[in-house]
């Protein structure tokens, strides 16, 4: 590859990323319907992505993740009762596009992704933006944390089979990095504890499985990303899925009614 063809990619990703740390950025803070209205464009992109991952007809994708779209829509501005039947609904048809072998895993990614963007809604709008913004913190020092203690450190991979690159060093990486980032919160902001610490691990462990489910979910499907519709950088669902496994963790303790263990 040419040094010019290298730039040009790096031009690409580097608009990619402002981009959508601009759209992000101001939905997270102005919260509210803007930030509900990303959430279900995200949701779309990602069940598109996930059904797309198993080479289905795409008309009928665009169907099944408009549906998917209504019921998280339904979670936000209806009920919990009208919304987990849309969301049977669009598992119902998801299934229907899908090869036996893939069934378990993707229609897992679905449920993964809509309990994520449930809690990650409620959690800004509920328990503001300083709460959200520490969880998304710990998942971002979790993948810089894995990447730079895996590249120096090297040691046994985690899981070969899966994502040949990640290392037990650069879990642990992660886990330490969550921590630091952590202790920045709870120098600085009354709403933070030295519990948070502990649960800055699970946040990290559980961005990490997110991870490893999408890598499971592309390495099956052959494929790189899981689509190109960020340019330079794949699809919605390889910058999300370590996002979707740490909000997933906060949606069990929001479906256990235990958030008051972490948020106060």
């Amino acid at each position: 590859m040419s040094s010019v063809s290298k730039y040009s990619d790096l031009r690409t990703r580097l608009i990619s990323a402002i981009v959508m740390a601009a759209i992000a950025g101001i939905s997270l803070y102005v919260g509210g319907a803007l930030f509900q209205i990303t959430l279900l464009i995200v949701a779309f992109c990602i069940m598109w992505e996930i059904g797309g991952l198993s080479a289905s007809d795409s008309g009928y994708r665009v169907a099944v993740s408009f549906v998917y779209a209504v019921a998280l829509c339904a979670a936000f501005w209806a009920s919990w009762a009208v919304a987990l039947g849309i969301f049977a609904t669009s598992l119902i048809g998801f299934i229907a596009l899908l090869k036996p072998k893939d069934i378990p895993l993707r229609c897992g990614l679905a449920i993964l992704a809509f309990g994520g963007l449930v809690v990650l809604s409620t959690l800004r709008n509920d328990f503001g933006m300083s709460q959200t913004i520490w969880v998304i913190a710990c998942v971002v020092a979790s993948d810089i944390g894995g990447y730079f203690a895996g590249r120096t450190f090297g040691g046994p991979k985690l899981w070969p089979a899966v994502s040949p690159k990640k290392t037990w060093s650069g879990t642990v990486g992660g886990w330490v990095l969550a921590s630091l980032v952590t202790s920045l919160f709870v120098v600085f902001h009354d709403a933070f504890t030295n519990s948070n610490f502990y649960w800055s691990v699970l946040i990290a462990i559980f961005a990490q499985a997110g991870d490893l489910a999408e890598s499971a979910l592309k390495r099956r499907a052959g494929v790189k990303d899981s689509s190109n519709l960020i340019p330079g950088h794949g699809g919605f669902l390889d910058r999300f899925d370590g996002m979707l496994g740490a909000f997933f963790l906060i949606f069990l303790l929001f479906a256990f009614e235990l958030q008051g263990l972490l948020f106060r």
